[in-house]
C-alpha cells in the first residue's frame, strides 16, 4: 500500500492497539493465577513493559501519517487546495466550509479526520503566509474563519453529559497567548474521540473553575506558541502542580514555544512534547491506558503509582516516541 494513501487502512486501531491488547492479556494472567492484582514488582515491571515498548508501538504506520498531516495524503491534497480557495476568498462563511468539509472528502472516514483537515488547511495556510503569497490580514481573516468552523463543529460533535464515565482533558493556553486555534482543534478532536474536555482559561478571575478542571483532569494539555510568554508558562505548569498536589497529572503541551524549547520542558518535568493535535491526542489515550492498567494491578488499600513517575519527558513526532531524561 501506498504510504501516503490511507484509502485501505483500517482506522480505529490507530487509538486502540498493543495497549489494550496488554489489559486484555494482563487480565487473563490475573485470572489464570487465582489472584485479580498483580504483586507490587510485577506492577512496576509491566510499567516499564509499556512505557518503554507498547507506547511507541500505540499507533503505528498509520499514526506516522497522521503526524505527517493529510497534506501528504494523496486523496486529500485536491480537497485541501480548495479548501484554501474558500478560507481565503471573499465572504465566504462558516456553512460553506462545513459544507465542503461533510461532503468533499473521501466518504467513509472517521470523524476525527475533520479535525485533522483543519489542522492540514491551517498549517497550509500558515505556509502560504511565510511564503508570502497571503498577507496577515488574509490569515487573520483565514484563522477566524477556522476558529468559528471548529466551534460549529464541536457543538454537534460533543457528547452530552450523562453517566457515562469517559476520560477527561483541560485544555489551556498560558495566559496572553492569542494563538489558540490549535488548542481549540484538539478540543474537537477529542471530541469525535469520544472523550469529555473543557478549554480554561487560567487568568486570575477563573482561579475557581481553573481547580475545579485539574481536579477533574486525567491529562492537561497546553499550547504554547509565544516564546516571550515562558514565564506565564512556568506559573501555568506550577499553578497545576499546586492544584494537582498528591498525584502525578501527566502534562502535555505542544505548539512553536514550545518544539523550540524542549530543553527547557524537560528540565521542569513536563511529560509529553508533541508537534501536531493527533500526536496530543495518540499520547493522551496512551497515559489513560496506562493509569487503567495502573489501577487495575494495584491490590485494595495501595494507592496507584504516578502513571508518569519516571522523571522522563517523551517527544511525540512523526518519527516515533523518544523518551528523554532531564
Amino acid at each position: 500500500m501506498d504510504r501516503t494513501d490511507t484509502a485501505l487502512a483500517e482506522f480505529e486501531p490507530a487509538f486502540a492497539g498493543p495497549a489494550d491488547i496488554a489489559a486484555w492479556h494482563m487480565r487473563a494472567i490475573a485470572c489464570e493465577a487465582g489472584n485479580a492484582y498483580l504483586k507490587p514488582g510485577e506492577r512496576e515491571k509491566l510499567r516499564r513493559i509499556l512505557q518503554g515498548t507498547v507506547a511507541p508501538m500505540m499507533a503505528g504506520n498509520l499514526a506516522a501519517m497522521y503526524d505527517l498531516g493529510l497534506e501528504h495524503d494523496r486523496l486529500y491534497r485536491k480537497p485541501l487546495a480548495q479548501f484554501q480557495d474558500l478560507i481565503l476568498a471573499p465572504g465566504t462563511r462558516a456553512a460553506v466550509l462545513k459544507s465542503f468539509i461533510e461532503h468533499k472528502l473521501p466518504a467513509g472516514r472517521p470523524d476525527y479526520m475533520k479535525a485533522l483537515f483543519i489542522e492540514a488547511a491551517a498549517r497550509q495556510l500558515g505556509e502560504r503566509w511565510v511564503g508570502d503569497s497571503c498577507d496577515f490580514i488574509d490569515v487573520t481573516i483565514g484563522t477566524a474563519r477556522l476558529q468559528d468552523l471548529i466551534q460549529t463543529f464541536a457543538m454537534e460533535t460533543r457528547n452530552p453529559v450523562g453517566t457515562t464515565i469517559r476520560p477527561f482533558a483541560a485544555l489551556m493556553t498560558p495566559q496572553g497567548e492569542q494563538h489558540t486555534l490549535t488548542t481549540h482543534l484538539l478540543g474537537l478532536l477529542f471530541d469525535t474521540l469520544g472523550w469529555s474536555r473543557t478549554v480554561v482559561d487560567p487568568g486570575p478571575k477563573n482561579a475557581v473553575m481553573l481547580a475545579a478542571t485539574v481536579a477533574r483532569a486525567d491529562v492537561v494539555c497546553i499550547g504554547w506558541s509565544n516564546e516571550r510568554l515562558a514565564g506565564e508558562f512556568q506559573h501555568l505548569v506550577s499553578q497545576i502542580r499546586r492544584l494537582s498536589a498528591g498525584r502525578r497529572l501527566p502534562l502535555v503541551v505542544g505548539g512553536a514555544a514550545a518544539l523550540k524549547s524542549v530543553d527547557f520542558l524537560v528540565e521542569i518535568g513536563i511529560d509529553c512534547v508533541c508537534d501536531s493535535v493527533y500526536s496530543a491526542a495518540r499520547i493522551c489515550k496512551s497515559f489513560y491506558d496506562l493509569e487503567e492498567l495502573n489501577q487495575q494491578a494495584c491490590a485494595p488499600g495501595t494507592p496507584p503509582a504516578g502513571k508518569t513517575d519516571t522523571g522522563k519527558t517523551a517527544i511525540v513526532s512523526s518519527s516515533g516516541i523518544d523518551w528523554l531524561s532531564p
